[in-house]
């Protein structure tokens, strides 16, 4: 199968909002001491995970004939905000955990869920993006 490409843009606005036009939805990072207007970065980045894992699972269930009536999905990260603020720290400047509770609604036993929840992990990308490092470039044009 040929390589996908997925691109955003960005565009810093007033304070600390930065705004993507991703085909026709408009999306909004911004924090709750400025605007308010949209979620944080991290919480973006935790909510890119919960909603890559949800729309994995309707995949999986379909491939494997599972009646799916409900998937929710918590995903919870920790981190020291140390890093973030300039400050010296031995730990990552990003999460140092992260952890995904799954509410999976289907004609299961708890290993079934266990193994489909597994099966939806080793699935997703964004999962993948976290567990196995991704050449990252950066530059000024």
């Amino acid at each position: 199968m040929a390589n996908k490409i997925v691109q955003v843009n960005t565009t810093m606005g007033e304070g600390w909002k930065v705004t993507a036009q991703v085909r026709e939805h408009t999306l909004i990072i911004d924090q709750p001491s400025a605007t308010n207007e949209g979620a944080n970065p991290l919480e973006t980045f935790l909510f890119s995970l919960a909603g890559c894992i949800s729309a994995i699972a309707k995949m999986v269930a379909k491939d494997q004939k599972i009646h799916l009536r409900q998937f929710d999905v918590s995903v919870k990260g920790e981190l020291n905000p140390a890093g973030l603020n300039g400050k010296q720290s031995d730990d990552p400047v990003g999460f140092k955990t992260i952890d995904i509770m799954a509410s999976v609604d289907a004609d299961l036993d708890e290993q079934q869920k266990k193994a489909f929840l597994d099966a939806v992990c080793h699935r997703c990308p964004v999962h993948d993006n976290l567990l196995n490092p991704t050449l990252v470039t950066h530059a000024v044009n």
